[in-house]
């Protein structure tokens, strides 16, 4: 389900007519190919990796500024906008929507918010279907008489409605630091939510939510994955932040070889990844590998992830027992000089063949592309 995340209160005629940008809510998808080192056959070590850059340092929030809404009014700089400005200055946007000067505004005519120049064009906004959806939503909310077409005391009184969220302590006057205190939370409860629709998306790579994972869906989502290693945030990952996928020297995962050996696999395979052997791994390597790895998950090469195939990928294969060699013959007991050697016994029914080991199935994370 989709809907719109609009820092604004989401007021179409009380605050800035602006959107901002459409989030996709999906719940949490299959799970994920979480990293793990690959079990090769260790290479020779490697010299030792350059120490990583330090940190870039992480920029303090900007304080909140006053809306151009607040500007505009409080010419006189008092720091103080009443009720009835407020509206009035609002209203101007009716005036300019009442293009044929009736005295009502018409859905089509309300709609114009969802364009230019209500709604400039930007990459960061919904499509145009949208947000007429969206505005019409709005225009039903106002229009409380429900005869298709909203007067201006049914604005006048949305307006009054959405003032309210400014005017505090109720005193029919908006303060600079009442106004500021609402942007703040407004601000912090969008962060909230951006934080919890990137934490959704970054476990889910079925991003259309459409029950399957085409190829660049797969990319985005293990280039947010392997992102994740970036620790610098410099958009890319140096050997010695792709080493923390070896885990920790005293720690040895079951069914995992040693820590060192896993090290040395790690680094051959960041070396494979690395095509320009610049020592980093940027956005295009990770694409390549993500590439490589969709192929191998999508079985029937049509091109798109089904569940399935998605678990199929996650699902660890059994582990064959290495075959045991048959046990050697005892040595045939000496004949005594003269004696005739007894036959040997006719054969009895050979054992049937052991069934040769299946393929090996992709391991959880092999993000490694193996």
């Amino acid at each position: 389900m989709t809907k719109f995340a609009v820092i604004s209160l989401t007021a179409a005629l009380t605050l800035v007519p602006q959107l901002s940008a459409f989030a996709q809510q999906t719940p949490p998808g299959p799970p994920r190919i979480a990293p793990a080192p690959p079990a090769a056959t260790p290479p020779a070590a490697a010299p030792a990796p350059a120490p990583a850059p330090a940190p870039a340092p992480v920029a303090a929030p900007q304080p909140p500024q006053l809306p151009d809404w607040f500007v505009e009014i409080d010419t006189a700089k008092t720091g103080v906008v009443t009720r009835e400005q407020f509206i009035a200055y609002r209203m101007k946007l009716f005036d300019q929507l009442d293009t044929n000067k009736d005295g009502t505004l018409s859905k089509e005519e309300f709609l114009k918010l969802a364009e230019p120049p209500f709604t400039p064009d930007g990459p960061n906004l919904p499509p145009l279907a949208d947000r007429r959806a969206f505005y019409e939503k709005q225009f039903e909310t106002i229009d409380t008489d429900a005869d298709s077409k909203v007067t201006r005391g049914e604005v006048q009184a949305y307006i009054a409605l959405g003032f309210r969220e400014f005017d505090i302590d109720m005193d029919g006057r908006a303060t600079r630091e009442e106004v500021l205190l609402v942007i703040r939370q407004a601000r912090d409860r969008q962060a909230q939510i951006d934080a919890e629709i990137e934490k959704r998306n970054r476990n889910n790579p079925d991003r259309n939510n459409d029950g399957a994972i085409d190829l660049e869906e797969f990319v985005a989502f293990e280039t947010g994955r392997m992102l994740e290693l970036d620790t610098n945030k410099d958009g890319k990952i140096s050997l010695q932040e792709w080493l923390v996928l070896a885990g920790q020297p005293n720690q040895n995962p079951p069914g995992q070889p040693p820590y060192q050996q896993r090290r040395d696999a790690l680094t051959k395979r960041f070396q494979e990844l690395d095509a320009n052997k610049d020592g980093q791994l940027d956005q295009a390597d990770i694409r390549a590998m993500a590439t490589a790895l969709f192929k191998k998950i999508d079985l029937d090469g049509n091109g798109k992830i089904t569940p399935q195939e998605w678990q199929t990928a996650n699902t660890p294969q059994p582990q064959q027992p290495p075959a045991q060699a048959a046990p050697k013959p005892a040595p045939a007991p000496a004949v005594a000089p003269g004696a005739q050697p007894r036959p040997a016994p006719a054969p009895g029914p050979r054992p049937a063949p052991a069934p040769a080991p299946g393929p090996g199935g992709l391991q959880p994370g092999v993000p490694l592309g193996r």
